[in-house]
């Protein structure tokens, strides 16, 4: 039996390989995200420990040099989250595109491991019917050869 061959073999695993590019680079943006997630709730959790010490501040007694330095402080902070916001909105939409390019290649892949599959069973069936022929030669041939009784 001849062993199957499939034409396209090579470009499967071209495929492959840009599947696993692709998942990899996937990871590492997913990773980025996760850094500027962790980076804007730390900035969260700055800014609402500010709040708690400003309204502590307000329960005691007004100090105007520290409500002034409040005041700049929270403006920074409010400037910082909204520049991380920033950060974080397309470091997402960086992993969304990323994420489409992955199963982009997955499908490809897929298409070609199905073309393989297809022309695989195509090759069984023409190399079953070969055989078939094979043996009905081989018992014509003895057949003819004992004289056709």
């Amino acid at each position: 039996m001849k062993s199957f061959n499939f034409r396209l073999q090579r470009l499967l695993g071209f495929r492959n390989i840009q599947e696993e590019e692709a998942k990899k680079e996937l990871t590492l943006r997913r990773k980025a995200l996760e850094e500027e997630n962790a980076k804007l709730s730390g900035l969260k959790k700055e800014e609402e420990s500010l709040f708690e010490k400003w309204q502590n501040q307000v329960e005691r007694e007004i100090e105007l040099p520290y409500l002034q330095v409040t005041q700049e402080y929270s403006s920074r902070l409010d400037y910082l989250l909204m520049r991380q916001a920033e950060q974080y909105n397309k470091k997402k939409s960086q992993v969304e595109e990323q994420r489409e390019i992955a199963m982009q290649c997955w499908r490809k892949k897929k298409v070609l491991e199905i073309l393989k599959e297809k022309a695989k069973d195509e090759h069984c069936y023409q190399e079953k019917i070969n055989e078939q022929k094979l043996i009905d030669e081989m018992v014509l041939n003895t057949y003819n050869r004992k004289g056709g009784d």
